[in-house]
């Protein structure tokens, strides 16, 4: 699996934070910066649902859940 470029999320999540502080209305983006985050977030949350699909066969496969709980000796 290849890693996560995520460095353009990060990069506009920072122009938001100094916009934010700075009293800014709107956050400017090139269109180059604009797909860049496009793909970077169709990636992450393409992976995230993957992950998720596999929790959640994973919990169906296994069965039932049991937790045992001890309050300790205070």
């Amino acid at each position: 699996m290849n890693a996560l470029n995520t460095l353009p999320i990060e990069l506009f999540l920072e122009k938001a934070r100094i916009a934010r502080k700075s009293g800014q209305k709107v956050v400017n983006l090139t269109i180059d910066e604009a797909n860049l985050l496009e793909e970077s977030l169709a990636v992450v949350m393409t992976r995230l649902a993957g992950d998720l699909d596999a929790i959640a066969l994973s919990v169906q496969q296994s069965g039932d859940i049991t937790v045992k709980m001890d309050g300790g000796s205070l």
